[in-house]
């Protein structure tokens, strides 16, 4: 295959390769600016395991949030080239907004789930790898809805801000329920540097954002469809992750409880147990009720 021939088939993807680098880039400075620490120096001289695992989440979180920006139909025939800048150009800016969105996203979280104490002393005093796995499981799911809400044909701006909004309101329920069905007080746990805690938490939250993704993916068609869907989704995601921790407690940990091997043991490979299957099975629901 000769360079020409490659670039015909190839080039446009190689576009958004480095479409990909420079949104990374744009998340990095966005990131830099939005927290009151330096993040290099975090990262770097003080070696933060907790910011690192946040910041790891956001990053791929970014991706996620590129990726329901830029798949869809390739463009038909043979496009011009001010139509692949304007193709590139808007998918640039969704995936800039998701990025603000994204971030928006986090704060929602620390006040209104991680309400109980200031995420930023636990990350970045106490070094808590707990907070820093919850931070992590919320960029995840936030940046699977803002994908769902900016992917497929439809709807526009205004439409992916009442998804991302709902989705929002929706995660802070789940944690609601997720506080509601566990046997200990997650807040305490996870600010008493309770690694175990802070996992599960977060692996819950990935899983409930694989199935907002379900819900919100795809074409829009009209409020009325999609808030029927969303609802249909997350009645599904809370029935079904809240059984799981029984199943799980039943089937996978005989003899023991989740809540007795995270509250008490401090049991990470319990919280782990948890987190892969309850994201395992919303990837299941993701792809039975597509």
């Amino acid at each position: 295959m000769n360079f020409e021939v490659f670039m015909d088939e190839y080039g446009y993807s190689l576009i958004y390769i480095v479409l990909a680098f420079l949104i990374l880039l744009v998340a990095k400075v966005i990131k830099d600016v939005l927290t009151p620490f330096k993040l290099d120096e975090q990262l770097t001289q003080k070696d933060n395991p907790a910011l690192g695992l946040a910041v790891t989440g956001y990053f791929a979180g970014v991706i996620i949030v590129l990726l329901g920006a830029t798949i869809g139909p390739d463009p038909e025939g043979d496009p011009s080239v001010s139509e692949i800048l304007v193709r590139i150009g808007i998918d640039f800016a969704y995936a800039f907004g998701g990025i603000v969105a994204l971030n928006i996203g986090r704060l929602i979280v620390d006040k209104l789930v991680l309400y109980k104490f200031s995420t930023i002393k636990e990350i970045i005093e106490d070094r808590n790898v707990g907070t820093g796995a919850v931070e992590f499981g919320a960029y995840v799911a936030t940046a699977l809805i803002i994908a769902g809400s900016i992917n497929g044909q439809g709807g526009g701006v205004l439409t992916a801000l009442g998804i991302f909004a709902i989705g929002q309101i929706t995660l802070i329920i789940f944690s609601m329920i997720y506080q509601a069905v566990t046997k200990y007080d997650v807040h305490d746990e996870i600010e008493k540097d309770n690694v175990a805690a802070g996992v599960a938490l977060g692996g819950g939250m990935v899983a409930m954002g694989v199935i907002l993704l379900g819900a919100t993916s795809g074409n829009f068609i009209g409020w009325q469809d999609s808030l029927i869907q969303f609802a249909y989704f997350a009645i599904i995601g809370f029935v079904l992750l809240a059984i799981l921790r029984k199943a799980t407690d039943w089937v996978l940990l005989p003899g023991t409880t989740l809540a007795v091997e995270i509250a008490k043991d401090k049991n990470i490979a319990a919280a782990w147990i948890e987190s892969i299957v309850s994201i395992g099975m919303a990837v299941v629901i993701f792809f039975m009720f597509k």
